[in-house]
């Protein structure tokens, strides 16, 4: 089957936006429950919906097997038309904003892993650093709004460290004090504290690594390193699912203060009890990243970038090269702020 062939049905498929969203993250994720979270649907609706695409265009766009999916050939050579069609409709808002005469408006984003008062304050932080323009915030994984940035799509964005990506600066705003979270009837419940070495027989409950590979493989680098072996990946990021496998299985799991709100309250249940790490003993960092050559070139970005290291310098004493390459050696502190 040729794509040529499909060229009139694509044609007829532009405005059907949905669709054509839904095709391009289950091609992105080739897995429909994933997908399903970045589109913050269900995967029933997503499912349905790649169906009706597949039988307007007469092929289908996947092979699906048990715990895999697949691009067909004809999907794979679709995917890259669809792509920059979504780009140029995504595009369009940016072009008419240049002709009306209205405040500017600054893109912004943040992963939704983090605790909404960090995200609340960077809002608050670029908000002042333009006044006049109007803060637009988009929540998302870290590995989707970091494209985003080198797009130039957004003006910043708080994501989890280290990057690793030279077209990319950014600076710590959080560093986090990680607590381990169990069932309240835990031989370890009754601890007022926690080290690495108190968790070196069990298992530990790890949440999937897409939101942000480098930086939650590095986390599980430095479990390694301390001993612990015994690991479980979650399939979803999902808090619920989370909370329910420790629940049931009786492992442990790496969490925030559930005083912190966002994913970390799922454990503010009186079933389980969450134990603070010792100090020094982990580190989590998150930040805000920007495009190196954007906030040269841009004054909007140069602003926001300015405000950002007046608020949070004195958290930035850490190289993106001793993020990447070396355990923490100095205690974290409390991202609350």
């Amino acid at each position: 089957m040729s794509i040529d062939d499909h060229d009139d049905g694509l044609h007829a498929l532009i405005v059907d936006l949905p669709q054509l969203r839904c095709f391009v993250t289950v091609a992105e994720e080739l897995h429909f429950a994933r997908a399903a979270e970045r589109l913050h649907l269900t995967p029933s609706p997503v499912s349905r919906m790649v169906k009706d695409l597949e039988h307007k265009l007469g092929g289908a766009l996947f092979v699906r097997r048990h715990h895999e999916v697949q691009l067909t050939a004809f999907g794979e050579a679709l995917v890259v038309r669809v792509r920059k069609i979504l780009m140029d409709v995504d595009e369009l808002t940016t072009i008419a904003d240049t002709f009306r005469d209205v405040p500017p408006t600054v893109r912004i984003g943040g992963t939704h892993l983090s605790p909404p008062a960090v995200a609340d304050r960077f809002i608050e932080v670029t908000e002042a650093a333009v006044p006049d323009a109007s803060v637009l915030y988009r929540s998302a994984r870290s590995v989707d709004l970091l494209p985003s940035l080198e797009r130039g799509e957004l003006s910043a964005a708080l994501v989890h460290l280290p990057l690793n990506n030279p077209a990319l600066d950014s600076i710590v705003i959080s560093r986090y004090e990680l607590m381990v979270a169990m069932r309240a009837d835990d031989p370890l419940a009754q601890r007022d504290e926690l080290t690495l070495a108190d968790l070196a027989n069990r298992e530990i409950v790890l949440r999937p690594a897409t939101p942000q590979p480098l930086a939650l493989n590095r986390l599980h680098q430095q479990l390694a390193e301390a001993g612990i072996r015994n690991f479980h990946r979650m399939d979803e990021n999902d808090p619920a699912m989370l909370a329910s496998y420790i629940r049931h299985s009786r492992g442990l799991a790496l969490t925030y203060d559930p005083a912190t709100g966002g994913a970390a309250s799922v454990f503010a249940d009186p079933a389980f009890r969450v134990i603070p790490l010792a100090s020094g003993e982990l580190e989590f960092l998150s930040g805000i990243a920007w495009n190196i050559k954007a906030a040269e070139h841009d004054p909007v970005i140069a602003a926001i970038v300015d405000a950002i290291r007046d608020e949070w310098s004195h958290l930035s004493a850490t190289s993106e090269s001793e993020l990447l390459h070396h355990r923490p050696s100095q205690p974290v502190s409390n991202p609350s702020r």
